[in-house]
């Protein structure tokens, strides 16, 4: 029994894609986020917000993908 269908070529690729874009997204907010502390001894973002922001960009980019045509 098959809880979900199988995924395409095309949204696995999309997938890949979003989730490279998503982690750069972790990356960079996280150098930011040192930077500040190094440079203003306090984080500028909070963790809830680096990690919902990421899940945002990545599912955001991926369902963008499935939608755009070609």
């Amino acid at each position: 029994m098959k809880f979900f269908k199988s995924m395409t070529p095309r949204e696995k690729s999309n997938w890949n894609k979003s989730a490279v874009l998503g982690f750069y997204t972790y990356m960079g907010l996280l150098a930011v986020n040192y930077m500040s502390s190094l440079i203003i001894g306090r984080d500028l973002f909070s963790s809830a917000f680096l990690f919902f922001t990421g899940l945002i960009i990545t599912f955001g980019y991926e369902a963008y993908l499935n939608v755009k045509k070609g």
